[in-house]
């Protein structure tokens, strides 16, 4: 655990006040010349399967801001549904919600949504129940532990919408222990619906979960990028046949592309690419910028894409320097150390693409030493390759110098 330790003193060195923008802004726009939006009021909602809950096709992502005066912004302008997690910005994220709600009330006008890690052996796809020193081991006591602490940050009796975090099998998705354990917490009164989420084999998952029974929600990712994504697409409509209600998160496909720091992605266009799926109840884009939220906005308001905007999308979409990664797992076959390769991906580009150092250290420490980078010092050059065209071996090197922190 020792280089996982060494990254985790270097993120923590950094402040969430030096949290970077996610890139927001139109096509090929640099960064920090976002314009303000004046965003008109159309609020459209959408009903999230059998929950009955009635939500903006746009909700407030908050995993990379911590900033009251944001969240209350969103609220004013009729976001009323605040995604989170327990792990969020060392938990801060649910610290600054449970504050602004304590300060305005309305608690049961606003949905909140948290989301509980456990501890999985990444290799064989399975939670693991022993206290392995990366999260919490998967089983009742540690829900409720979690749980306790969340509600206590959020200043709440209950959430509405709580996640197993981050399946990335069938096996975890019908992991008896917790499905007990959540559905005890669903009784007590201590959440209102339970749901997972999955960052991979998303039509897979997705189907596993609603054909589990148990699930109100399904938190997936989906973008533009996706080589599978009509795959996806129809999964998504299987959800919705089902009352299984779908919110989609990753919607941005990495937010800015990996070699020119100056340049983002078209995010309004990427996020109403997801907004035209109308299985897709809402939508939980990262914001950390009034003008983020503005653009959000303007989006939902303004949903259908322009032919303009499509073909921004298909350009990007083909470009190998984007930071998204599908997480198809076909890389790993090609690493000699057969290391978990999609993770560190994923925390790569919580730190290039949103500046989210905090989240980025989280994805990290769920790694053994033989599935993070230490196992990659052993090799003098990387030889994975991607079928999607991504440039691994060059974030590897990157991660393994440690410039890719600042």
């Amino acid at each position: 655990m020792s280089q996982n330790h060494m990254k985790r003193r270097d993120f923590l060195g950094k402040t969430a006040a030096g949290l970077v923008s996610a890139g927001v802004g139109a096509s090929f726009l640099k960064a920090g010349q976002e314009k303000s939006v004046e965003t008109p009021g159309k609020i459209i909602t959408r009903t999230l399967g059998r929950t009955q809950l009635k939500l903006p096709i746009v909700s407030f992502g908050v995993m990379n801001s911590d900033s009251p005066d944001l969240i209350n912004r969103a609220l004013d302008r009729g976001i009323t549904h605040l995604d989170t997690a327990h792990v969020y910005l060392r938990g801060n994220s649910e610290n600054v919600i449970g504050e602004v709600l304590s300060r305005r009330g309305g608690r049961d006008k606003v949905i909140i949504g948290t989301k509980m890690f456990f501890s999985r052996d990444m290799k064989k796809g399975v939670f693991v129940q022993e206290d392995t020193g990366r999260g919490y081991p998967a089983k009742e006591t540690s829900l409720f532990e979690q749980l306790e602490v969340s509600l206590k940050r959020l200043q709440t009796d209950y959430v509405d919408i709580l996640y197993i975090h981050n399946c990335i099998t069938p096996a975890m998705i019908n992991f008896e222990p917790l499905i007990n354990a959540f559905m005890k917490a669903k009784q007590q009164g201590k959440i209102r619906f339970i749901g997972m989420s999955t960052h991979y084999d998303e039509p897979n998952l997705i189907r596993t979960a609603v054909d589990a029974g148990v699930y109100d929600v399904v938190l997936t990712t989906y973008n533009f990028t996706q080589s599978h994504k009509d795959d996806i697409k129809e999964a998504i409509k299987y959800a919705a046949e089902k009352d299984v209600g779908i919110i989609a998160m990753k919607t941005q496909g990495g937010a800015r592309l990996q070699s020119k720091k100056d340049i983002t992605i078209n995010h309004k266009a990427a996020l109403k690419w997801v907004l035209n799926d109308e299985n897709v109840c809402t939508t939980i884009p990262g914001m950390t910028t009034f003008d983020q939220l503005d653009l959000n906005l303007q989006a939902m308001a303004e949903y259908k894409l322009t032919e303009e905007e499509k073909k921004d999308l298909k350009i990007i979409a083909q470009l190998n320097s984007r930071l998204f990664c599908q997480n198809c797992r076909s890389c790993i076959s090609t690493c000699p150390q057969q290391i978990e390769i999609p993770t560190l991906m994923r925390a790569y580009m919580y730190a290039q693409g949103y500046g989210n150092l905090f989240q980025a250290s989280e994805t990290l420490e769920e790694l053994t030493e033989t599935q993070g980078l230490k196992a990659c010092q052993t090799c003098l050059s990387c030889v994975v390759s991607c079928k999607n065209g991504l440039e691994i071996a060059s974030r590897i090197h990157h991660m393994r110098s440690g410039s890719w922190l600042v």
